[in-house]
Formats: structure tokens, C-alpha cells, sequence
């Protein structure tokens, strides 16, 4: 799992006023490749594992520890700043945030 220096500190901004919750990554069906990893921001599940990237846990569900060397999580540079997760070595759409398992 890799965090970019840009998404490190707009998490870490978020985590200020979020006491008990933890980013935590799951996998969603949807996007035109069929799947996506979404950041939520809440507490870790009980079965979670806890992965620590740039001083930041991370929890992540059990569907995502197959591909979690794959992961990327980086701060789109648009106008919201919006915190992406995508697979760096998978095949996906266009917008990179869905792909094919």
C-alpha cells in the first residue's frame, strides 16, 4: 500500500476531529471496470488488519488484503482535493478508480 505525500496530510487534517475512526478501505461493486476501493472514515472493524502507511493506520476489510501491495491512495489535484483509492497495476477504466478482479 502506497499514500502519496498529498493524501497523507489532507488524512491526517481529517483525522484531527475524528477520535475512534481510522481510514479504512473496502472494496465496492460499481464504476464502468466493475469494481472500486473506496476510503471511508470510521471506526475499524473487529477483523479488519491494520496496515500503517506515512504514520497513518490504515484498516483494511479482508476482500482488499489480496491485492493490498497494489494499492495507491493519492489526492486527486482538482479544485476538491478529492482522496482517491485505485489499483496501481490493474486493468481500469478511464478515470482509474474502478477496475476488473
Amino acid at each position: 500500500m502506497k499514500v502519496s505525500p498529498a493524501a497523507a496530510v489532507k488524512i491526517r487534517s481529517v483525522l484531527q476531529g475524528a477520535s475512534n475512526k481510522s481510514p479504512r478501505v473496502i472494496l465496492r461493486k460499481g464504476g464502468c471496470a466493475g469494481n472500486m476501493l473506496v476510503l471511508l472514515l470510521e471506526p475499524p472493524a473487529t477483523d479488519d488488519e491494520m496496515i500503517t502507511c506515512e504514520g497513518i493506520e490504515f484498516a483494511v476489510v479482508k476482500d482488499c488484503l489480496a491485492f493490498c501491495d497494489d494499492i495507491v491512495v493519492d489526492l486527486k489535484s482538482d479544485l476538491g482535493g478529492e482522496i482517491i483509492v485505485r489499483r496501481e497495476r490493474a486493468q481500469t477504466c478511464k478515470c482509474g478508480k474502478s477496475f476488473k478482479l
